[in-house]
């Protein structure tokens, strides 16, 4: 099976056929940044200002500095393997029409040499460019069909940016959020689910019930209550909650801490 995330990187291409506005240009870079992609390419614009189009694209700016610029669908799509159109229209010719996450799969499988292509805002994709294409792709709306041109691109590419992820790719934000924290690299699954630490041994949790029963007995919180009951149903709460041995650390800081300060109140 091809790599996701050099399916996303590297062989999976973002065709805008002919974009009137520069800010969705830029706008689209953006959106690309944020969902994996990184190969732009503007077809015949038929006005390009460089620095509306930057001031849309914010951290996609790199997407935006090195997207390609050619004259026309037959020269941006010419060495793809596959070539799938985004539009709202329903057609006469017999195309395969796809949906978003159907589209992802078939492009994730391909791996290299795939254009995507969204038409101008107005008008969307004309059949002339369409014949350059083997599928179409539909997304699904509740009544108004059209969505703005950047819209559809972050739509289309979300789907992407998922299934890559249930394929095993991982985010380069997750590998950094991982490296921020001293941790290995994992799966997000892995990280979400895997103990930090191992569980908190008995007698860990027995001196958290002590010190929090003893916090407990310098309030009124005990009065009118029986201290036995409250320990055992505080142990079986904490039994409950199988704390690792880092949790249950926490939580002996924490309430060491109150009872030094609750201690000092009652010295003044």
């Amino acid at each position: 099976m091809p790599d996701p995330g050099h399916a996303l990187r590297e062989g999976i291409r973002i065709v805008l056929v002919r974009p009137m506005h520069p800010g969705n240009v830029g706008a689209t870079a953006r959106a690309m940044k944020n969902m994996g992609l990184r190969r732009l390419v503007v077809v015949d614009p038929p006005c390009f200002d460089l620095e509306r189009a930057r001031w849309m694209a914010g951290g996609g700016r790199d997407v935006l500095e090195k997207a390609s610029f050619v004259p026309d669908v037959a020269t941006a799509v010419g060495d793809c393997k596959l070539a799938v159109g985004c539009t709202a229209r329903m057609r006469r010719w017999d195309w395969p029409v796809l949906e978003p996450p159907a589209l992802a799969q078939q492009a994730l499988a391909q791996g290299d040499d795939v254009a995507l292509l969204f038409g101008r805002e107005d008008v969307g994709l004309e059949n002339d460019d369409l014949a350059h294409c083997q599928a179409l792709v539909r997304i699904p709306t509740d009544g108004e069909p059209s969505l703005n041109l950047s819209q559809a691109v972050l739509l289309v590419s979300s789907a992407l940016f998922d299934a890559a992820r249930a394929q095993g790719w991982i985010p380069t934000e997750e590998d950094r959020q991982v490296a921020r924290s001293a941790g290995r690299s994992r799966t997000r699954k892995q990280r979400l689910d895997a103990p930090t630490s191992p569980p908190a041994p008995l007698a860990m949790q027995q001196s958290l019930l002590d010190q929090a029963v003893e916090v407990l007995s310098r309030t009124t919180y005990l009065k009118g209550r029986n201290e036995d009951q409250v320990r055992i149903t505080l142990g079986r709460l904490l039994q409950r909650l199988a704390p690792t041995e880092q949790e249950a650390a926490i939580l002996l800081g924490m309430t060491k801490r109150t009872r030094i300060q609750l201690e000092r109140n009652e010295e003044e």
